[in-house]
């Protein structure tokens, strides 16, 4: 015999998306309340009036929608896992890492948490989860890995900034790929002189900015910095994209 169906069952779904709307809201508060001026390593080398309007306008973002809070969720479990597995290897083989380690390069008012680092031999690990299709963009037969790791290198290299200012050396940078979609993973390392190029992004960054709180007006739109490149200049990709005023596109 069937059961009746419950006039009111308990949502799961709704459970769980109040859940990780809730820890993002903690984790941005945890890292980000009263530090909202500095820039955000993880925004290297993109948009400079994305950086104006997040760190010196402090301009409030848009709600997301809950699945890319689900898709932030998962990035989030993968880093979780990775982190932890190599935390219990580096314990077992005495190895001295930091992890989730907080970083600022006051001269440039860049703030970041690197993913990875093992000291003593000087490499730091950033951990990245991708779908298919940029899967293939990096690894595939045709793939061409260099350009579209470029943002990726400038934050990595940001951390290395760091790290070898910090200890007076580096050995290396490499990026951790995991693909949602079919779990695998696969490694890049990345060239040094990434760290370079960080830095002049960063430099010619705060120095725009610097010039444009003053003016107390954005930086000008001007394809190649504002945006750095025409994908992100969008309601998709960028927060600010309203606030902005359209866009590149609806501007020229």
């Amino acid at each position: 015999m069937s059961q009746p169906k419950q006039s009111n069952p308990i949502s799961v779904q709704g459970i769980y998306d109040s859940f990780i709307s809730d820890e993002n809201d903690k984790k941005v508060k945890g890292r980000y309340l009263g530090n909202e001026s500095w820039y955000h390593s993880s925004a290297s080398g993109m948009c400079l009036r994305k950086n104006y309007f997040g760190s010196v306008k402090q301009t409030e973002e848009p709600p997301r929608d809950i699945n890319t809070y689900r898709l932030f969720r998962l990035g989030e479990i993968v880093h979780t896992d990775i982190q932890e597995a190599v935390a219990l290897y580096a314990q077992q083989n005495g190895l001295p890492i930091f992890i989730e380690n907080e970083l600022r390069l006051d001269d440039l008012n860049v703030r970041g948490f690197i993913d990875l680092g093992f000291l003593e031999n000087g490499i730091l690990y950033d951990i990245k989860t991708c779908n298919s299709w940029r899967w293939r963009l990096m690894f595939g037969r045709n793939a061409n890995p260099k350009e579209v790791s470029k943002n990726y290198g400038l934050q990595l290299g940001t951390y290395g900034l760091w790290f070898k200012r910090k200890y007076g050396f580096l050995n290396g940078l490499v990026l951790v790929f995991y693909n949602k979609d079919n779990s695998r993973m696969r490694e890049y390392e990345l060239d040094l002189d990434c760290i370079d190029k960080a830095e002049e992004y960063w430099s010619n960054a705060h120095k725009t900015i610097t010039k444009s709180k003053k003016e107390n007006k954005p930086p000008p739109l001007q394809l190649g910095s504002s945006p750095a490149e025409e994908w992100e200049c969008n309601d998709k990709y960028c927060q600010f994209f309203e606030v902005c005023g359209g866009g590149i596109k609806d501007n020229f």
